[in-house]
Formats: C-alpha cells, structure tokens, sequence
C-alpha cells in the first residue's frame, strides 16, 4: 500500500476502516434504502483525484468469529502503477434490527498488524440514521509486550445532499463526518468525511490528508437485481477479475 501516513498512509487506512458501514435503514422520507448494499461479492472501485490511487471495496465472507456467521468488508487502496501492492483493511460485521454492530476490525498500522476484537459487540452505524445523527465507536488493541491502541471514532451525519462523481450523479446521499482519535504505542488525531448513497453505497471519501477518492465503477446487487457501470477508463486489472466472479 502507498505510505501517506505517520506517513499519511497508515493513519488514512486506518481511518478508512473505521469509517466505511454497512446499514440497511430508514430516512426522513420514511422508506427503508441501503446505504451499503451487503450482497456477497458487492464492490466498488474508486480512484483519487491525483490519478495515483485506486481503492477497491468488497463485500466478501461469510467468516465465523465464535457462533457468529459475519460478512466482511474488504478494503484496499495500491498505487494503480502497481496493482499488486497493498494488503486489504477488513472489519467483520452483522446488521441486526437496531443497527450494524462491528465484531472485529483489521489493519496495518506504522508496520504493525492491528486486530481489534469488540467483545461485546459494539453498534457501528446506529437505526435510524438521519440528518443529525451521531455515534461514538471505541475499541482497543493489544500488540506484542502488551502495548495498546485505544481507539475512538465520533461521526456524524452534517447532510443530505447530491453527489457528482465519474460513476454519475447520487441523490440524497448522507454526508458523514468522523473524528478519529487514538491513544497508546500511536497517538493521533484527525478527520475525514464520506458520503454513502442510497441504495449505492459508498461514492465518495476525504481522507484526513484531504485526499479525495470518488466512486468510478460498481458490481452491487439491488432488491437481487444486478447493477454494473464499468469505469470509462482501462483499470490496472481490477475490472477483468471482478467480472469473473
């Protein structure tokens, strides 16, 4: 994966796993839309506007932690001149009735692999979720020598608002912003914001370092009909294998 963090890189994976959800909910126009389709083998690719990233979000699983049959987000970013680089971020998670509760998050941080077991689980994207909705995520990690990671995710939902990007234009998409703070072997603290499309999911993301990635192409299930827009321009060799599946 491309270094942007402690350099950029790190803090923005690790930013990027704490913010993508799934959740299937209601909103002030009072019918049920999913804002992060959870179909098995749903993704979406996204390129940053420099032209130098790209960034491919899969749902894939089923993984059983304990009893517990989770779906997995997938979550990789690689420089496009090597498409082979980088090891996905993942997080492991159910939607329930009163929202998506996140059992295990994975990552890469300043060369060290996190895992962040949530026992119990905590609610990742509370239901409803609406205009002025806001919700605090914590977790830790325990490294080698008993080092720790204290996590703490604030987000928030700042507006509903259309979204152009290269894939086509959005509606109504949920403007989410996040204050992610950690504490222990790594301190930090920093913002971002994405945007998740009803019925579409996740079309558009600022890192902390102000690095914007926009949604260029998507493979999604919707009400079990598929729905694909290939990007206009030749991907690495993302496309090809996705269209195998």
């Amino acid at each position: 994966m491309k270094i942007r963090f402690l350099t950029a890189g790190d803090r923005y994976c690790f930013i990027c796993l704490l913010s993508i959800a799934i959740v299937c909910t209601s909103v002030s126009r009072g019918y049920a839309q999913s804002y992060y389709p959870d179909e098995f083998g749903n993704t979406w690719i996204l390129h940053s506007s420099d032209g130098v990233d790209e960034r491919v979000v899969t749902i894939e699983g089923p993984e059983t932690i304990g009893t517990e049959s989770l779906k997995v987000i997938s979550d990789r970013t690689y420089a496009i001149s090597d498409p082979t680089d980088g090891n996905p971020n993942k997080f492991f998670i159910k939607t329930e009735p009163d929202g998506v509760l996140i059992f295990r998050a994975t990552a890469t941080i300043a060369g060290f692999d996190v895992s962040i077991d949530y026992s119990p689980p905590q609610t990742f994207l509370p239901v409803p979720i609406e205009l002025g909705s806001e919700w605090t995520l914590t977790g830790q990690a325990i490294l080698l020598l008993g080092l720790t990671i204290e996590t703490t995710n604030v987000a928030k939902v700042v507006a509903v608002e259309p979204i152009t990007v290269p894939a086509g234009t959005f509606q109504d998409c949920l403007k989410i912003e996040q204050e992610l703070s950690t504490s222990g072997l790594i301190t930090l603290s920093q913002q971002s914001t994405l945007w998740l499309a009803p019925d579409f999911g996740f079309v558009k993301a600022i890192s902390s370092d102000n690095i914007v990635f926009e949604l260029i192409a998507y493979d999604i299930t919707i009400n079990g009909k598929e729905v694909a827009v290939q990007p206009k321009e030749k991907l690495a060799t993302t496309w090809g294998a996705l269209k195998k599946r």
